[in-house]
């Protein structure tokens, strides 16, 4: 059979099409495979160290994007701290329940341990373990400045955090006999006594034993679903490290100083209030009120940021209008520095920001700004101050005060002055209401004669 033209670039474009298929499909599998290796499984540590704070929240919710990001199969949260804020912890639970991937903890390194807040936090990973010679417990609520709890008061709080733990261990399989009496009765038992009392599910020498050993268990994901968790001790660790934004938030998030910079501010804050001017209480008070906010997990880390940028900002305009001697100018830089460091978060993008662009665009900033403001309207304040000084001269005005002591009559007094009380010395007697001409000036003082 003898095929036409017609035939012989029909089959050709068959044959063309075919490898054309098998080529895309080729490309599109190495695509994939590509990808799957871009986004190679790992497991996304974060330290969970010290107090227990805003900054620590902060923390794990960074570390969970992070993760997310990278494509990691599970979170490794390595617990070593003496407790911290009641409220922050129940968070923190609400973001480990809430997760879409496991969340194991690790009590970790040997001689640590999770004490209060940390043992609660323990009770809601989906795997919980401990390295030996380390201890967890005493979660009994107290207050953060030390004070005694009235009877109700206490049994209130105690009641509470007993259900909130309890619950957390009914739902991990744990024991509820350990976890209500963490809180209860203050129970602090070392890893292996808390491991036969059901409070743990490992005990173990490392962290790659631990990663290992939880291979087969099957743990609770949210909308009921089960996850059987696979060997991750081959899989490389990625731990979060903490940069600028963690340290400053570390450090102002301290329970006790945030309780402190509060009630500066409030005190500053009243002071410009009662003594208007005084400018450098009002910038120092505004600063810190919004860092004692963000402390008090009352404002968001973010817009903690874009409050401090925005009252820097506001600041620096200020300077070049209100002659604040640098106050506001200097206030404003630093209030756009902290917010630069409290508004970039490296962890959501996977980018890392050098903490000297952090802190030097605000400085830049500011510097330019104070010496834009200080060209443009330091010749017309000098301008103003001469004309005020020329144009008293021979100016008539009244007598509102007149200095005198014991009774007897003075030659002082003050006068109002183009809205400005201005001291005046006459040649004669004085008396409220009289009127005075202007026909000098020695420093701050005007020397007047009666009209």
């Amino acid at each position: 059979m003898v095929l036409g033209r017609s035939d012989l670039i029909k089959k050709l474009w068959t044959k063309i099409n075919g490898r054309r298929a098998w080529a895309l499909n080729l490309m599109f599998g190495l695509t994939l495979f590509g990808e799957s290796l871009a986004r190679a499984n790992c497991v996304y540590e974060i330290p969970v160290q010290g107090a227990i704070t805003a900054a620590t929240l902060d923390f794990i919710e960074r570390g969970e994007r992070q993760a997310e990001i990278k494509g990691c199969e599970a979170l490794l949260l390595e617990i070593n701290t003496p407790g911290g804020s009641l409220e922050t912890t129940r968070r923190i639970v609400e973001r480990i329940l809430a997760s879409p991937r496991p969340v194991l903890c690790l009590v970790a390194p040997a001689g640590g341990h999770a004490g209060s807040a940390g043992a609660l936090i323990l009770q809601a990973c989906h795997v919980a373990g401990a390295v030996r010679a380390t201890n967890l417990g005493a979660a009994t609520p107290i207050l953060g400045n030390g004070q005694v709890l009235s009877d109700d008061l206490r049994k209130k709080m105690v009641e509470d955090t007993r259900s909130f733990s309890a619950g957390l261990a009914k739902l991990r399989g744990r024991s509820v006999e350990f976890a209500e009496k963490i809180v209860t009765e203050a129970q602090s038992l070392d890893a292996e006594a808390a491991l036969r009392a059901g409070g743990l599910d490992l005990v173990v020498a490392s962290r790659e034993e631990f990663l290992q050993r939880s291979q087969g268990r099957s743990v609770a994901m949210p909308n009921d679903q089960k996850l059987v968790l696979q060997d991750l001790s081959p899989l490389p660790v990625e731990r979060l490290q903490k940069d600028l934004r963690e340290k400053a938030l570390s450090l102002f998030a301290d329970p006790e100083l945030a309780y402190l910079l509060f009630l500066a501010a409030l005190g500053l804050l009243y002071f410009e209030i009662t003594h208007p001017g005084a400018t450098v209480p009002g910038v120092a008070g505004a600063v810190l009120l919004i860092i004692s906010l963000v402390a008090f997990h009352k404002l968001d880390v973010g817009w903690g940021g874009v409050g401090l940028i925005g009252l820097g900002v506001g600041f620096l305009i200020a300077e070049a209008f209100i002659p604040s001697f640098g106050a506001l100018g200097v206030g404003g830089i630093i209030a756009i520095g902290i917010g630069s460091v409290f508004l970039f978060d490296p962890a959501s993008g996977g980018l890392q920001l050098s903490p000297w662009l952090s802190l030097g665009v605000p400085a830049v900033f500011g510097i330019t700004l104070l010496a834009f403001g200080y060209f443009v309207f330091a010749p017309v304040r000098r301008r103003r101050g001469s004309l005020a000084e020329d144009d008293f001269t021979g100016m008539t005005v009244q007598i509102n005060e007149v200095k005198s002591g014991g009774g007897i009559a003075s030659r002082q007094g003050s006068v109002e002055l183009r809205g400005e009380i201005w001291q005046v010395e006459c040649d004669s007697i004085l008396a409220i209401g009289d009127a005075v001409k202007v026909v000098g000036r020695e420093g701050l003082k005007l020397k007047v004669t009666k009209v």
